[in-house]
């Protein structure tokens, strides 16, 4: 849930970044700036999930939920290891 959390913040942050570098090309194209704010607008949730994923692993998982999850993956990949091939 934590993740999702910092992922909205991300959001915001970089739109705002975007709105701002869309509203300097405006000054010189109108019609360019919509495209430069569309781009930024998609990229924005790439970029921002990223760094949410980042982020929580980083800062707010304890070592025993890494160890943990690292045991969870290693079951998971034995039990489809024949079907991977």
């Amino acid at each position: 849930m934590q993740v999702i959390g910092i992922f909205v913040v991300c959001v915001v942050i970089l739109d705002a970044i975007g709105v701002a570098v869309s509203s300097l090309v405006e000054s010189y194209s109108p019609n360019a700036s919509l495209l430069v704010f569309l781009g930024f607008y998609v990229v924005n949730f790439i970029i921002a999930w990223q760094v949410a994923v980042f982020l929580t692993e980083k800062f707010l998982v304890s070592d025993a939920q890494r160890k943990a999850n690292e045991e969870h993956i290693d079951w998971v990949n034995s039990k489809f290891a024949g079907v991977r091939k």
